[in-house]
């Protein structure tokens, strides 16, 4: 089978999103298909951009690359690496960035879809016969991936391809969009975009329960598949060849204050008898002591070294929402003790969830159980682990594909 694979980022950019889209690429290579990608023209002088990201290059037969408009550079969500042009540190550059914060501001404030949904109607110049593929898979997010989609068709009225919507986040449910006086204008989008469908599947059980209840008339077509590992398993454990001792704890991932509750963490390794590890972008402005080590968001390859190097390492779920952290299933591929940290109204529907995998240390979001998580993951240093079919690329291609 020929698939296209469109998604508004390409392997280049260092995301959540890119891990998912890399899984879900192994899956459908792993089931023999054939697979194209449609994406977005990756800016090297964006701080998103790390060639490191992209190690499925190998598995995909064609790249089509979509321009970027140029009314994009003023509201992109990611801004320039630093050191990419003196400008940008006074005088004129300066007041561009200002500009550009604004203009980023402005266009969140009021915009139903990211910004990249400036970047859609350039598709119309990528010379590409569609009718050659038997399915195109749209994955978000950036939720603007399925407007690709939706406008080849609107552009190719007579083709019957059959297309697949891969929902990382929902569109009305999402616990990330901040403005929620336009709700109407974004369910009718997301019901607009969702009819037109062949197949829609969400990235969590608890997310396809709130969408079929929110949209009954398209549960008939609705179905999850979870996220799964994106990178060839381990068969040993990567910090086994360390000359000290010291048990290594680590969070590798975004924490920001409204969305994740990174304090019982934090606080958890004070004065505790292991060396805690907190790498990611944040609102906070959290302190290093001498056992708790605080980064900034590095590439993905240090991010590797990282998790490489730690003992154990540790999730943490939402504070709301039916959202499920891509982390947890992209942990898997190691030979290491994963701790989740439920949270959340529905963390109840997690803790079941989790353990059918009969893989992860579950504990709430608070110290004390933090700590006893820690204690037990301890004791399980040395056990092997299998990977469950359910965690792997060619069973998330599966669910994907019906």
């Amino acid at each position: 089978m020929r698939v296209l694979f469109v998604s508004m980022v390409s392997f280049h950019i260092n995301s959540s999103a890119t891990i998912q889209n890399k899984g879900i690429v192994r899956g459908l290579v792993d089931l023999g298909c054939k697979v194209d990608v449609l994406t977005l023209k990756p800016l090297e002088c964006s701080r998103s951009y790390d060639r490191s990201m992209n190690d499925v290059d190998g598995l995909i037969e064609r790249v089509f690359y979509i321009n970027h408009d140029k009314k994009y550079t003023l509201v992109m969500a990611k801004k320039t690496k630093k050191g990419v042009s003196s400008r940008h540190k006074k005088g004129f550059g300066g007041v561009f960035q200002r500009g550009r914060h604004l203009s980023k501001h402005v266009y969140d404030s009021i915009a139903v879809f990211d910004a990249q949904k400036v970047n859609v109607k350039n598709v119309d110049d990528v010379k590409m016969d569609y009718s050659r593929y038997d399915l195109i898979i749209s994955a978000s997010d950036p939720k603007s991936s399925h407007l690709i989609v939706e406008r080849i068709f609107r552009g190719n009225p007579d083709l019957s391809v059959r297309w697949i919507q891969y929902w990382g986040d929902p569109m009305l449910h999402d616990i990330t969009r901040k403005n929620k006086w336009f709700n109407p204008i974004v369910k009718y989008r997301e019901r607009r975009l969702l009819s037109r469908a062949d197949r829609v599947v969400y990235a969590s059980p608890l997310t396809l329960d709130k969408q079929i209840a929110t949209f009954p008339e398209f549960s008939h077509k609705m179905d999850y598949a979870n996220q799964v590992y994106a990178s060839v398993p381990s068969d040993v454990d990567e910090s086994s060849g360390r000359d000290d001792d010291v048990l290594r704890v680590g969070y590798f991932g975004t924490y920001y204050s409204a969305t994740r509750n990174i304090m019982p963490l934090y606080n958890s390794g004070n004065g505790s008898g292991f060396m805690l590890t907190i790498c990611g972008a944040s609102d906070l402005t959290l302190a290093s002591s001498e056992n708790i080590r605080i980064m900034d968001s590095v590439s993905y390859g240090e991010v590797i070294e990282l998790e490489q190097d730690s003992d154990i390492l540790v999730c943490i779920c939402n504070m709301r929402g039916t959202q499920i952290p891509g982390k947890i299933y992209y942990y898997t591929s190691y030979q290491k003790p994963i701790i989740i940290v439920l949270d959340g109204e529905h963390k109840d529907e997690l803790r079941r969830y989790f353990n059918t995998f009969k893989r992860f240390i579950l504990c709430d979001n608070n110290v004390e159980s933090i700590r006893v998580a820690i204690e037990e993951a301890k004791t399980r240093l040395l056990e092997r682990y299998e990977l469950a079919d359910e965690l792997t690329p060619k069973y998330m291609a599966k669910k994907i594909l019906g």
